[in-house]
């Protein structure tokens, strides 16, 4: 089966144009029984993992066992400008729906609309009691468009302080984030996006929560380890490897310890997570209609989001590179299962590891976590049956899929999905597509993974 689908010979997996890419995606890869590409054999492949996108000549010139990670013009929200004008033209169409992103202005082409906006004093319905630093003018933030990892990044509140040498967005700053232990933090999470025709969008179940590592305080704008959650900006803290009130040491939770702290604190977090959802719908819908039809490639994107003291959540940006490194342990947990989960949603082979996906999971987490885990999902884990996945989600192949605009000698004909028998059902619901809001789960699915199908529809 596998020889149809990727040609014969391993499963080939190449990364960047340098043939390096991140630690932990080449040990997933490995793991997987994948070989690594070599150009002294030729130019052979089965999956070219970059960091940047690819021309759109790579696209049109692949085989049917080939595979790339970027969907063409898929990255145009991961830009903040392109972000904050689409996000703009949605919400002048369709209205209030699309309140989840900060106001934002195109600097330098928008300078005089901030100009007159910063002019105006705070309105009254924003003025919380006495606290003075509310009864100031609001508080901007500046983040070059070019620049990623929280570099280039300042807060304002005077015009005249703000100072830039490139293309810049400046959005409000969400002044009333929701606190733990006094300390701001924000969500990564990870959505992979396998067809844009029809539109499926997959969010994974687990993710990041990033913390800032000094204590939130609008009393001192320019200390960026009290208002920035990246990482890679807070491990360089004084304060990163301290034992900080509630967070503990470092600057990351998983999410399923952030809904436990949650549950701990009498944090009713549904409505939350059903409005997240939605965010990541909709900025995906506001693009979709730039996307060209193309098959043999993914896209893999890494959602920002921030929860204010209502726990209404706010779309920060969009990562088309979201980083695989493994800083700390939190890391390796999150991210070595969301890539294995992940190349079997993709139908991306395991070749003789004798690994099933539910120990490959199981190795980076105690046994206690793994019931934690399994009851929060509303799963009742009875027996644990080993299978080795060799395909997965067929359910977005609507078509066959095209090999290239040039015809090719080799093809790859197209998989039947495999029918499973009841012991081995899935050990992780997904959700069934209907409406935005209204969602059903469906325990029928044959894929064993904890991506979260939000919405697929046809256009």
């Amino acid at each position: 089966m596998m020889e149809e689908c990727f040609g014969e010979g391993p499963f080939v997996f190449r990364l960047n144009d340098s043939g390096s890419g991140p630690q932990l995606l080449t040990q997933v890869c490995l793991e997987r029984g994948w070989k690594e590409f070599n150009p002294v054999n030729g130019d052979h492949w089965n999956l070219w993992w970059k960091t940047s996108g690819f021309p759109t000549s790579h696209h049109r010139a692949l085989y049917g066992w080939q595979y790339i990670n970027h969907i063409p013009k898929g990255s145009a929200i991961c830009r903040k400008d392109n972000l904050a004008r689409y996000l703009r033209c949605m919400r002048k169409v369709y209205g209030s729906i699309y309140d989840f992103s900060p106001m934002g202005y195109n600097l330098p082409l928008e300078y005089t609309k901030l100009a007159a906006e910063c002019s105006r004093s705070r309105p009254e319905s924003e003025k919380y009691g006495g606290d003075r630093h509310f009864a100031e003018k609001p508080v901007w933030i500046c983040k070059p468009v070019g620049q990623s990892q929280g570099r280039g990044i300042f807060l304002f509140r005077k015009l005249s302080e703000l100072t830039y040498d490139s293309n810049t967005i400046v959005q409000r700053y969400i002044e009333r984030p929701l606190l733990i232990g006094g300390y701001k933090f924000d969500l990564r999470l990870y959505v992979c996006i396998p067809s844009y025709y029809p539109l499926t969008v997959y969010m994974y179940r687990e993710g990041l929560t990033r913390f800032g590592t000094d204590k939130f305080s609008l009393n001192d704008l320019r200390n960026p380890f009290r208002h920035l959650t990246n990482c890679s900006i807070n491990k360089l803290s004084p304060g990163y490897g301290e034992m900080k009130e509630r967070v503990g040491s470092g600057c990351k939770w998983t999410l399923r310890r952030l809904r436990k702290y949650f549950q701990q604190a009498g944090l009713n977090d549904w409505l939350l997570w059903q409005r997240i959802s939605v965010l990541v719908i909709l900025t995906l819908i506001s693009h979709a209609s730039q996307i060209p039809q193309t098959v043999n490639c993914f896209e893999f994107f890494g959602f920002d989001v921030l929860i204010d003291n209502t726990l209404r959540p706010w779309l920060l940006e969009v990562n088309m590179g979201p980083a695989l490194g493994n800083d700390c342990d939190v890391d390796i947990m999150v991210k070595k299962p969301m890539l294995h989960d992940m190349f079997d949603l993709l139908g991306f082979p395991l070749h003789n590891t004798g690994l099933s996906v539910f120990d490959i999971w199981r190795n980076s987490r105690s046994d206690e976590e793994d019931e934690e885990s399994l009851s929060d999902s509303g799963c009742q884990l009875k027996e644990i049956t080993k299978m080795t996945v060799l395909n997965a989600a067929n359910k977005w192949r609507r078509k066959p899929r095209k090999l290239s605009a040039t015809s090719r000698v080799h093809s790859a004909n197209r998989r039947k999905p495999r029918i499973l028998s009841p012991a081995q059902k899935p050990l992780f619901p997904k959700i069934q597509p209907v409406t935005l809001i209204n969602q059903r789960l469906n325990t029928e699915d044959p894929v064993q993974h904890r991506y979260v199908r939000t919405h697929s529809f046809y256009r």
